[in-house]
């Protein structure tokens, strides 16, 4: 499915040479973020995609957030100023008020000591997809206070590479049906669980979260949720109906499936679609919303793909592509919205989002409409 975009991508690379640097958007939130890659192995399940039925391993990423400051938000321009302007460009179609409700961060000094309890947060890619492409992602959503784990489940991803040097490679990238999917699913969401277990270990957190061994108030494992893209969304779902030890999960542009879709949840939960992907076009977002008792939104990306919710659209804009492959790529892959603005847009309400569920402060954003995220529809 991603062949074109990776082909492309590498294309791009080739021709700029190996020893371009491509730089990609800095995060948006006030920390720093450190990252390590490492391997954790359940010695209580066989994999059951592995020839040699070796014990389940799974690859992940820790997000770290460091030498967090705050950001304070400043009025862009004067009211009076605004005010002028807005009439000034009413013209132009820009609704009323709109220079009014613009805010710009303004960082304060850092502090020194390493920041501690942060909220933990799981997250599970999509079907086929290394958990490497939404590094650039979960780096921003990091870099606003949350620890963030990302997820590599073996056989399912297109490839797995783990510290010793060998590969898995996916096997499960043209499964087609509802038994297939909510199996590979299934696999995923015993992986989801065994992680959350880990993080409760001292010793495993020691070794993903290395700052926790000077700082044993790093992380606030009593406030995790559960996130994912595409299947990974349908993992975050079902995760939380198994375990109710998540207190909040989103589901990025994923079909849902198993037993949650008919249940419900009771747990806060965010559903954020593609242009083309609501209740009306899903019925299993439509059932699962009808038997969920928490609270729930439901909100659409314009002029967006499926693969605007990864690290994709920004690669595209990114690097050297042509023009031509660059509209393929668009026109199936990752819209038109432009790789920084999806990123934005998505970052600051999935942020919003998961401070919600951790804290109960509701932002203005989860409220409705916003003129600074027009792309954002309420839906």
């Amino acid at each position: 499915m991603m062949r074109i975009i990776l082909y492309s991508i590498s294309l791009s690379l080739i021709s700029l040479g190996q020893t371009a640097i491509i730089p990609l958007p800095s995060s948006t939130g006030p920390c720093d973020v450190t990252l390590q890659a490492s391997e954790l192995a359940d010695q209580s399940r066989t994999d059951p995609f592995d020839p040699k039925e070796g014990k389940r391993a799974i690859m992940v990423t820790t997000f770290t957030p460091v030498n967090c400051g705050s950001v304070l938000s400043t009025l862009y321009i004067p009211n009076a100023t605004a005010k002028y302007e807005d009439v000034t460009f009413q013209s132009f179609g820009l609704p009323a008020g709109t220079f009014e409700s613009l805010r710009i961060p303004a960082q304060t000094q850092r502090q020194p000591p390493p920041s501690s309890d942060h909220p933990v947060v799981l997250f599970s890619p999509a079907l086929g997809v290394s958990r490497l492409m939404y590094t650039s992602m979960l780096q921003d959503i990091a870099s606003n206070g949350f620890a963030v784990i990302s997820v590599d489940h073996p056989y399912d991803a297109n490839i797995v590479e783990f510290p010793d040097g060998r590969t898995v490679i996916g096997i499960l990238g043209n499964i087609t049906t509802d038994a297939e999917y909510i199996a590979a699913m299934n696999i995923r969401v015993q992986d989801m669980i065994f992680l959350l277990n880990q993080t409760h270990n001292a010793n495993v957190t020691r070794d993903i979260f290395p700052l926790s061994r000077t700082n044993p108030h790093l992380l606030s494992l009593s406030r995790v949720t559960i996130m994912g893209h595409s299947l990974g969304g349908a993992t975050a779902a079902q995760s939380i109906l198994l375990d109710n030890r998540f207190v909040g999960g989103i589901n990025l542009d994923g079909n849902l499936w198993g037993s949650v879709v008919t249940q419900g949840l009771s747990t806060p939960f965010l559903l954020f679609g593609n242009a083309n992907h609501n209740q009306t076009s899903d019925s299993s977002w439509a059932t699962f919303w009808n038997h969920t008792r928490g609270w729930k939104r439901e909100l659409q990306l314009a002029q967006s793909k499926h693969y605007s919710f990864s690290d994709f659209a920004v690669l595209v804009d990114s690097l050297a592509i042509s023009e031509e492959v660059k509209e393929v790529v668009q026109a199936g892959w990752v819209g038109t919205i432009g790789g920084l603005r999806a990123k934005n847009a998505v970052v600051t309400y999935v942020s919003a989002a998961l401070r919600y569920f951790v804290t109960g402060n509701m932002s203005e954003l989860l409220g409705g409409p916003s003129v600074a995220y027009p792309d954002v529809t309420f839906t």
